[in-house]
């Protein structure tokens, strides 16, 4: 199961990382990974369709108070705090839909998904520094 993310994350990140000459991403991109990010946490969660109906709204203006919380404060303390108030504050609303158990599951898929993510652009991005180079040396 970890291997079918892996791939799927390596397969959608390969195009995007093969494309960057220090430009950012594009919002087809960025929509691309946010699309492998629902997937990939509707599996986990295993979500009914009336779950699924009442979790992706929330989830969504969640991830959107996140993201902004994180731009908004460059100052890596205050940012945890408040990305951590973020997190308690919609923990209470995620729990009346999904209970305690899945919230926390759900939590636990982001990190997941964002190391995934993140393992599989460092390895497109050593496959462009090194072409010649073996990634590993058999001694």
């Amino acid at each position: 199961m970890k291997k079918l993310y892996f791939l799927l994350a390596f397969v959608t990140i390969t195009g995007l990382a093969s494309a960057q000459d220090e430009q950012p991403p594009s919002d087809k991109k960025i929509a691309d990974i946010e699309a492998l990010k629902v997937a990939f946490i509707s599996k986990d969660l295993e979500l009914t369709t009336e779950e699924a109906q009442k979790f992706w709204p929330v989830y969504n203006q969640y991830s959107k108070e996140l993201k902004a919380t994180r731009k908004d404060n460059p100052d890596p303390l205050d940012r945890d705090e408040k990305v951590l108030n973020l997190r308690k504050g919609y923990k209470e609303q995620l729990t009346k839909i999904l209970g305690p158990q899945r919230v926390n599951k759900m939590y636990n898929a982001e990190g997941r998904f964002h190391a995934l993510l993140f393992k599989a652009m460092r390895k497109q991005n050593q496959m462009q520094t090194r072409p010649n180079r073996p990634l590993r040396r058999n001694f």
